[in-house]
């Protein structure tokens, strides 16, 4: 079912792409006329909810926020209450710009749904929110430094194969010659990412969530006690 996302990847991109092009002269490049989008459809929306709304990091949102605000195209106005909480707004010329963006929006939804009938264009978009649904649950989840099942699977199978090839001293043992033992030596001194304790593999390549650094740590403190006595 993998090649189902893939087809949603290829239209955002494609969309993506054309809206950079057309989009250009309005300085609305890289994704901007979404902001501009969500703002002048929400105006008044908190900034700091901008990028749970539009599912982007919050320095992204940030960068593009102060982008559109230097165009002109939005403004952030202080809360009346709250002088922390700023508060989007479009300008007149962002306003003007979202004109444009919604007949292009028009003309694509006509151009990519063509040959689909009003049902098959409703069925369609029902299961694309339900899909968004589920996709949003693991985008919160990982956001939050949580580690998908997967993960955990390939780095089982990884300490499964440590544990079946013979360790150095098996190899060093085995060499026939100085000049041998030398470039064994050799192959095995190049730089590795450090490893945990024996039958543990090094999780470098995610981030860790707190409570597994928590957990990491009550376990590494025994040994650590073992070792001072």
């Amino acid at each position: 079912m993998k090649e189902v996302l893939r087809e949603v990847e290829a239209i955002a991109r494609c969309s993506e792409a054309i809206s950079s092009i057309e989009f250009k002269h309005l300085k609305l490049s890289r994704g901007l006329h979404l902001y501009l989008t969500f703002i002048c459809e929400n105006p008044g929306e908190p900034a700091g909810t901008v990028p749970d709304r539009l599912k982007v990091k919050r320095a992204a949102a940030s960068r593009a926020l102060q982008k559109l605000e230097d165009e002109g195209l939005i403004v952030l106005r202080e809360a009346p209450n709250l002088r922390k909480d700023k508060r989007v707004y479009p300008t007149e010329t962002g306003k003007s710009a979202y004109l444009f963006i919604q007949d292009e929006g028009e003309y694509s939804d006509e151009s990519s749904l063509r040959g689909l009938s009003p049902d098959e264009t409703a069925q369609l978009l029902d299961m694309l929110y339900r899909v968004r649904l589920n996709v949003e649950k693991d985008w919160r989840f990982v956001q939050k430094g949580g580690r998908r099942p997967y993960i955990h699977d390939y780095y089982n199978r990884l300490i499964a194969a440590e544990a079946q090839e013979p360790d150095f001293e098996n190899k060093h043992n085995r060499a026939e010659s100085p000049q041998a033992s030398a470039k064994l030596e050799e192959s095995f001194s190049e730089p590795k990412e450090s490893t945990g304790p024996a039958g543990q593999v090094s999780l470098w390549t995610y981030e860790e969530s707190a409570e597994q650094d928590a957990k990491r740590s009550l376990e590494e403190e025994p040994s650590a006690d073992r070792e001072t006595e």
